[in-house]
């Protein structure tokens, strides 16, 4: 049996990787009365429920973006699932709700699928594959970034550190486009904040 599981995660690592990342949760959410409370939504029993299993379910996300980057780092599906453990069962990513903020919990996903996109054409670029190459990635990984930052606003920094990336390796296009993206979300979002009298500083909390 234990080598038939070896087998399977060979051949399957990020579905064998998603599997024990429910298995977990779905624990979580039954028996850790803690798991989710940054986004307790009600008092009842079932709505501390319902909380507790958004959280689990966004927190999924999570886990297969940094088994998705670690792959494109790595080029290696069993290092990546073997990283991408961590998040899986442990805290130090979102998985059993000890997080500092709702705005971290909210803005981490975007910011690592924003990541995700840039990374994956600087593969592509690498590998000299311009022809699969998309610059409108570029754009819509910024609409990520952006709204990471409306949501969580310290990812500014990681933002800036993946254009200042972007630059070094001359990938100026894939840069500016990023940065349109990213500035032109911002800028509609705080926008329309400001338009219903809702201070963009605070609003999450």
């Amino acid at each position: 049996m234990p080598q038939n599981l070896k087998q399977f995660k060979v051949k399957h690592p990020f579905t064998s990787l998603m599997l024990v990342a429910i298995a977990v949760r779905i624990l979580a959410v039954i028996f850790v009365p803690g798991h989710g409370s940054t986004i307790n939504i009600g008092d009842s029993w079932w709505m501390m429920f319902l909380s507790r299993a958004f959280f689990a379910a966004v927190s999924l996300f999570t886990v297969s973006m940094v088994y998705r980057i670690c792959d494109l780092l790595a080029n290696d599906r069993i290092k990546a699932w073997n990283i991408a453990l961590i998040p899986t069962i442990c805290v130090i990513m979102p998985s059993f709700g000890i997080i500092n903020s709702a705005s971290f919990f909210l803005g981490l996903p975007l910011l690592l699928y924003g990541s995700n996109i840039v990374l994956r054409q600087q593969v592509l670029i690498g590998a000299q594959m311009n022809n699969k190459v998309h610059r409108t990635s570029y754009y819509f990984a910024g609409i990520m970034f952006g709204l990471s930052m409306c949501v969580w606003q310290q990812s500014a920094f990681l933002v800036l550190a993946i254009l200042v990336m972007l630059c070094v390796k001359r990938d100026f296009k894939g840069a500016l486009l990023t940065f349109i993206g990213t500035a032109v979300t911002t800028a509609l979002i705080w926008l329309v904040l400001y338009l219903l009298h809702i201070n963009p500083c605070n609003y999450i909390q």
